[in-house]
């Protein structure tokens, strides 16, 4: 929504920016009133019907055409997202001419946002927008101050607790891939039966939300997240048989999943975590372990601060081999233990 400015005579007032004159004079439509709120939807309502209909240089067209320009190269959450970011925090600037957004307006934005939204999704937006400008006018001048991140600590239940708990449960295959082999969500449900050989397994797909619903991409999130992984017999049993190899292995939505999972910790009265936890709780476990982490980065797809050279002619070395032992050999252990828990 604009955001209408006092005038001295008392009333409200919001210029919406409708493009350039033939002698290339900019044109604004005025909306004044007593009522500052009614000023602002009457302005929202006129910038909304005629959307479309004003200059190529507003916010609005570039922020659209930047979003478009990328389709094809980011991923669809990613642009699902750049038009979330838009669609609920910069419609007021729809018609707002690029050249008039500065410095200051973005301050501002960032200021009044910074009291409901975390300074996470604040660099979020920020980023977006000065993308958008930056694609529009390389050479524009913005200095922000932006919130500073807020450092968190996620007091998450024992991994034997995790464990006892999905076991036997419908989410037992995916919390466990998450857990043990520490996949993400769009990994898990990008793998294919015939990404599996044996007990290896390639990682090269991800499954993601998309605007029109769930894409499969042939490609990972980074260079190290695509990845072979050797699989337990643990969870080689959990794995259906006699299926095409363009079937899903686990063939659910994110949704669904993550439902099921929260289920199971309801049930084990454990408290909330999220399902990306599942890949922190793989890296604490390593951690205690001792795997280094030369392993553990290979084994999540992290991305260290120098490339690895020769990864995937390195992935099943003996030292690796060993590592994967010692983190089956800790699993085994707390699903013995889980069990014998659950039995009793």
């Amino acid at each position: 929504m604009a955001n209408a400015k006092k005038l001295p005579s008392g009333s409200w007032s919001v210029n919406i920016y409708i493009g350039k004159d033939k002698n290339g004079k900019r044109k604004y439509k005025r909306f004044t009133g007593a009522d500052k709120r009614k000023v602002e939807r009457e302005a929202a309502a006129y910038a909304d019907e005629h959307r479309g209909e004003v200059s190529t240089d507003t916010f609005g067209y570039a922020a659209r055409q930047y979003i478009e320009n990328r389709k094809n190269i980011l991923s669809p959450s990613t642009i699902l997202n750049y038009n979330r970011i838009y669609r609920n925090y910069l419609q007021q600037w729809e018609c707002v001419a690029i050249s008039d957004i500065g410095s200051k307006a973005i301050q501002q934005l960032v200021n009044n946002k910074a009291t409901e939204l975390s300074p996470k999704t604040i660099r979020n937006i920020y980023g977006f927008i000065t993308a958008v400008i930056y694609s529009v006018d390389p050479y524009a001048r913005i200095k922000v101050a932006l919130p500073a991140p807020v450092k968190t600590f996620r007091e998450l239940p024992p991994p034997k607790d995790v464990i006892k708990a999905v076991i036997g449960t419908k989410c037992e295959l995916p919390a466990l891939l998450a857990l043990w082999e520490s996949l993400r969500m769009s990994e898990i449900r990008g793998l294919r039966f015939g990404d599996l050989a044996g007990n290896i397994i390639t990682v090269r797909n991800v499954k993601v939300k998309g605007e029109d619903g769930d894409v499969l991409k042939s490609r990972t999130k980074n260079y190290d997240s695509t990845r072979r992984l050797a699989l337990p017999q643990y969870i080689m049993d959990l794995i259906p048989r006699d299926k095409e190899p363009t079937d899903f292995i686990v063939p659910y939505s994110a949704r669904r999943i993550y439902g099921w999972f929260q289920d199971a910790l309801d049930a084990a009265r454990l408290p909330h975590m999220s399902f990306h936890d599942l890949r922190h709780m793989y890296a604490s476990i390593a951690l205690s372990i001792g795997i280094p982490d030369k392993y553990a980065m290979e084994s999540g797809g992290w991305r260290s601060p120098h490339v690895l050279k020769g990864v995937y002619q390195e992935t099943f070395s003996a030292e690796r081999q060993a590592a994967d032992a010692k983190m089956n050999n800790h699993i085994y252990t707390l699903i013995d233990i889980a069990r014998r828990e659950n039995a009793t």
